[in-house]
Parts: C-alpha cells; sequence; structure tokens
C-alpha cells in the first residue's frame, strides 16, 4: 500500500545481472549473464543494501540468456543454470524484494530464432516479425517457460531497441503501433494467464533520441496504460514524454508512470570498480522530485557496483528521498553520512558530507554535456552511430546515460568520458577539485581508527586522478 508522499514503484533496475558486481568481468564481452560465486555473493550485498535504502523491487536482464533463445525454448538453459538461477532468484526474495524478470518483446535473444525460422523472419536479423502468428506463440513458450520454472514477479517488456521489421505487412505501423502492439499482446497474454504479476514497459527505442511524442502519440499510448502496471520513460538521453506535456498526460493515464535517474553512470564492466567517482544523488533527487509534482509515482533507478563510493551514496540518498519526496535534501545527505561512515563528530559528519556534495558540484562543474566530436576514434566512447541524429542540434545529445569506457570490447578500456565530455580546462578543474578531496579525505582517515568506506573513497579518488594524467600523457597535454 502507497503510503502517503512515496513512490508506489520503487525500483532498483539491474539492468544486467552482473552490472552491480563487486569484482570486474575483464575478459568477456558485454553484456556478461555469468553466474558464478562472485555474482552470487555480490547480489546478496547488494540485494541487503537496496532494501534497506527503501527499494521494493528489483529489475534485471540477463538471468537466464542475453540473446540466444533455442528454437524449442526449454533447452535454452541446462539443468546447472536452472539452479544458478534460482540461487540468485533465492537471494533477491529472500531480502524482501519482488523480482522483475527482463524480458525482450520480440527481439533480445532471438536471433538464432529468426535465423532458423522462415516464419517468424521479416526484415531484421536481430527481431521477429511483429506480424507473425509464429512469433507471437513464440512469445508465449517464452513467457510459460519462465513463469512455470522461475518464480518471478513481474515482466519488463522491452521491444524497441534493437529496431522493428519493416516488412509490407508490418510496414502499415507507424514506430509507436507497431512497438505498443507487441508489447500489449505479450501483456495481455501474461494478464489473462499470470493476473498476479507485475507488468512493466520500458520506452527505450520508442522514439529517435532527442525526440518527443507529440500529442497524437501520447494518445496512441493510452490503450497500453489499461493493461500494464507500470510505464517508464526511461530517459537515456532525452525523456520521449515532455515535462510540459506530462502533468496532463499521467493525470489520464492507466498505469503507474515514472522515469529513470535523469542522470546515471551505465557501470563499466571490465573496469575497477573504483575507478570513477561520480556522485550524483543532487541531480537525481532534482530529476525524481519533478516527475513527483508532475504525478510520476514510479522510478527504474540504474544500479551500479555499490562498492563505489559515490555509486553507494548516490542510491542510498535517492533510496531516502523516493519514501518522502518531501524530506530536506540536507537531511537526506545527513541520514547517508549517519548510516555508512558512523561519525564520530558533528564536524566529522560536516567534512563527510562534503566531500560528496562538493563530489557531485566538481563534476558537473568540470564536465560538458555536449559531445565532443572532434577526438580521435581510439579515445572515444563508441556511440558516435547512436547520436548522428543531433548533428543539426548537438545540445539534444545530452545523457541520460554516460558511458566512462567503451560498451563493447575485453580488457580495461581508455577512460572516453574524460575526452569525450571533457576540454582541458575542464580536466584540469576537475584535477585540481580531485586533489583537494583527496587531501580532505586523507586527513579524515589520519583523524580516526580504520574506516574501510573512506579508505576506498582514497582510493577511487587515487584512481580518478591516475585516469586524468593517462588522459593528459595520451594527449601529449601533461
Amino acid at each position: 500500500m502507497e503510503k502517503r508522499g512515496e513512490f508506489t514503484y520503487r525500483i532498483a533496475y539491474g539492468c544486467w545481472l552482473n552490472d552491480s558486481r563487486t569484482e570486474p568481468i575483464v575478459c568477456e564481452e558485454w553484456p556478461s549473464i555469468r553466474i558464478d560465486e562472485e555474482t552470487l555473493s555480490s547480489l546478496d550485498k547488494t540485494m541487503k543494501f537496496i532494501k534497506e535504502a527503501g527499494y521494493e523491487y528489483f529489475d534485471v536482464f540477463g538471468l537466464i540468456t542475453n540473446n540466444r533463445w533455442t528454437n524449442d525454448i526449454v533447452s535454452t538453459v541446462n539443468e546447472e543454470r536452472k539452479a544458478l538461477v534460482r540461487q540468485a532468484i533465492d537471494i533477491i526474495h529472500k531480502h524482501g524484494l519482488k523480482l522483475i524478470y527482463g524480458l525482450g518483446v520480440y527481439s533480445w535473444g532471438f536471433e538464432d530464432i529468426v535465423a532458423t525460422n522462415a516464419a517468424v523472419r521479416g526484415t531484421s536479423r536481430q527481431v521477429m516479425c511483429a506480424s507473425s502468428a509464429e512469433a507471437e506463440k513464440i512469445m508465449q513458450r517464452v513467457v510459460d517457460f519462465v513463469d512455470t520454472t522461475f518464480e518471478i514477479d513481474g515482466y519488463h517488456l522491452e521491444a524497441a531497441d534493437q529496431g522493428r521489421c519493416h516488412c509490407d505487412q508490418c510496414q502499415k505501423y507507424s514506430d509507436i503501433e507497431y512497438y505498443n502492439r507487441i508489447n500489449m499482446l505479450v501483456a495481455t497474454y501474461i494478464r489473462e494467464k499470470y493476473p498476479e504479476k507485475t507488468l512493466l514497459v520500458n520506452t527505450s527505442g520508442y522514439l529517435r533520441w532527442g525526440d518527443v511524442f507529440d500529442q497524437g502519440q501520447l494518445e496512441a499510448l493510452r490503450p497500453l496504460g489499461e493493461v500494464i502496471d507500470v510505464f517508464i520513460d526511461v530517459g537515456s538521453h532525452g525523456i520521449f514524454v515532455a515535462e510540459e506535456d506530462r502533468p496532463e498526460f499521467i493525470k489520464k493515464f492507466g498505469a503507474s508512470f515514472g522515469t529513470a535517474n535523469g542522470f546515471w553512470i551505465y557501470p563499466p564492466q571490465r573496469w575497477d570498480r573504483l575507478r570513477w567517482f561520480i556522485p550524483h544523488f543532487q541531480q537525481n533527487i532534482e530529476h525524481l522530485g519533478r516527475l513527483y509534482q508532475h504525478g510520476g509515482r514510479s522510478c527504474e533507478l540504474y544500479l551500479s557496483p555499490l562498492t563505489n563510493p559515490g555509486v553507494e551514496f548516490t542510491f542510498l540518498c535517492n533510496g531516502l528521498f523516493l519514501q518522502d519526496p518531501s524530506r530536506p535534501l540536507d537531511s537526506i545527505v545527513r541520514e547517508a553520512v549517519e548510516r555508512l561512515y558512523n561519525p564520530q563528530d558533528e564536524a566529522e559528519a560536516k567534512e563527510i558530507a562534503h566531500l560528496f556534495v562538493e563530489g557531485e558540484r566538481l563534476f558537473f562543474d568540470s564536465y560538458t554535456s555536449v559531445r565532443n566530436r572532434t577526438i580521435e576514434e581510439k579515445y572515444a566512447d563508441g556511440l558516435e552511430d547512436v547520436f548522428l541524429w543531433s548533428l543539426e542540434s548537438p545540445e539534444k545529445a545530452i545523457p541520460g546515460e554516460l558511458f566512462l569506457e567503451r560498451l563493447f570490447g575485453v580488457g580495461p578500456g581508455f577512460p572516453t568520458y574524460l575526452v569525450q565530455h571533457f576540454d582541458a580546462k575542464g580536466r584540469e578543474k576537475y584535477r585540481l577539485g580531485i586533489e583537494e578531496l583527496l587531501q580532505r579525505t586523507t586527513k579524515l582517515i589520519g583523524k580516526r581508527a580504520h574506516c574501510e568506506r573512506l579508505s576506498r573513497l582514497k582510493q577511487s579518488l587515487l584512481m580518478v586522478l591516475a585516469d586524468i594524467e593517462l588522459v593528459n600523457r595520451e594527449l601529449d597535454l601533461s
């Protein structure tokens, strides 16, 4: 039951199973769906933390597969994998969280089926044809397999971020009609056969990034709201429901409306977990505060490894805010400091709070949200194709989702964010500010008995400085 003032659906978003893993996975391409002892241990610690921080749901992709459903569906995973998945689910439920299973709708997992089954093949090698009756049956078999094999509490339906079919039959549908149609087919099937499940739809890919829904498209979304529980306007590179349209849309929309963080770091799978320090709770709380004022009562907040001090502090502050959006920021920060650092006195509490408040301000004062398009490819984040739409309006290409290294590759990658979103002046400002934070952290450590969290913070700051030096050396600026 919703308490007065709180967000109803407080969802921690994996988004992939190993995104919040304590140790990196260095020698596998993203997204790794490995489940080993470290995965399960990290999951246990993470679930305990997020429940205590006030989240109620854990939403995750990659429990069963990332892109390899077999034709018969049931042989996609062997008995050993099933046992590991059940262990992961037991951990999630042990901590009192509900599991939302990330399910690609006609996409994310069907490449082999598309390649071998002409009845579902349209114009894409990645997605099944939305006009295929066989494709609809396959989606139903996937749902039945997941629901009868594993104890899940809901589904995150994602239909759009790998594109669509453009065959003659599908071509008659606009993008919105197309994605709504297949989301509604799957949602309706689940609602009728498994009525207790929570159903969420994420808008990733619904529109070209930088665009917003017009009034006709907003109206076209309304039937979907009658079938699902939660609608997330994710905002990886800009929200799709314009803020000026949001209050009226939410008022007449059947499902609970929400967004992601507003700004978040996509966790680098191959990096040391202390290699960055980017607290962003103030940005998030400002974004979520506007959402709340507009009537939004859901959120799907991206997880990263909680061993990173900036991540941990941000995720706790966000969770505290979601339980009481009227609460002053100072009060939230103070509670986070108390819970995580157990300060010895008022002066120490204020100093630790300063490290995170100032750390966030420093980052956003030093970085630029507009992409640097003049850098050499080897220093870039590899996402330029995603941002081609913004060539005429580069100010619109604002993360959203910030990548620190290239998403794809093997081995720890170059810190692309320090070039893609920093100029030389910004990097120098960032370097000087990080050095000051390091001095203050070192001083705090010297005044008290061993504090593991402060030691991690110091190591994180040192690693940021090492990356700035690496970038300057590579660019011959040192």
